[in-house]
């Protein structure tokens, strides 16, 4: 069984790959509101794949593995995307699943293109051509087995707790601009995993106060109508496909 959560299309290309390698059942959470109830065949893999999110997982991917049941594991597998360095990422992972009484988890980084523009700058198209191939190398390897898990040392995990805290106070919405070029085609509404915006006016409206700060909004605004305060201006937007399959100009 494949579970995935992506914003920007990164962890949803690893899940696919996984699942053609592993075959199994192939499940996006963001098509589950309410507690689910996952039976796995006797002895079968969980794979989990998700974007680093201040050392951790997202509120939403949080949530639903806090309300979800999964029987019959016999190993969890975690591939943690991220656009440099995982930090306690593993940890926090981990804390989540032994409290369900799970099977510890063998987690790995798998370092592509940061779509966290909010603080980085996106790397210009060639910079992630070069990233995206490494780390389709490194996926190759983790799928045969070849790749070592990530492990963070013990001092690092002593500042998890700080690090989710940080997650906690930038999940505001209140910095989202919406600017004059929006052609309101409520594609940023209709796709919000935390179902945080609605449209006002013909024009998006961040109804919630804390979102999953996934950014995918953001970054898969066609007209690139929607910024993050001042930070995401002039800034890059990426998704996967858009990096490996460029529009033709």
């Amino acid at each position: 069984m494949v579970l995935y959560y992506s914003s920007t299309g990164n962890s949803k290309h690893v899940a696919l790959k996984l699942h053609e390698a592993f075959d199994g059942d192939f499940i996006d959470i963001c098509d589950f509101e309410e507690p689910t109830s996952f039976d796995l065949e006797d002895g079968e893999t969980l794979f989990l794949v998700t974007f680093n999110c201040f050392w951790g997982v997202s509120n939403r991917m949080e949530s639903f593995l806090r309300k979800s049941e999964f029987r019959n594991v016999g190993k969890i597998v975690v591939i943690m995307t991220c656009g440099g360095y995982l930090g306690g990422g593993d940890a926090s992972v981990e804390k989540l699943f032994l409290e369900k009484g799970l099977p510890k988890p063998t987690v790995y980084s798998l370092v592509m293109v940061t779509n966290y523009s909010i603080l980085h700058d996106v790397p210009p198209l060639d910079a992630q051509k070069r990233k995206l191939m490494h780390a389709e190398n490194t996926l190759r390897n983790i799928i045969q087995g070849t790749q070592k898990p990530y492990h963070n040392n013990w001092l690092i995990r002593q500042f998890v707790p700080i690090a989710r805290a940080q997650y906690e106070k930038s999940r505001i919405t209140s910095p989202f601009t919406v600017d004059s070029s929006c052609i309101h085609c409520r594609l940023c509404a209709k796709n919000c995993p935390s179902h945080a915006i609605e449209m006002k006016d013909g024009k998006p409206f961040w109804k919630l106060p804390k979102c999953d700060i996934c950014l995918r909004c953001l970054h898969h605004c066609p007209v690139e109508a929607i910024n993050y305060g001042d930070s995401t201006r002039n800034r890059l937007r990426y998704t996967y496909d858009s990096s490996v399959e460029p529009p033709i100009t």
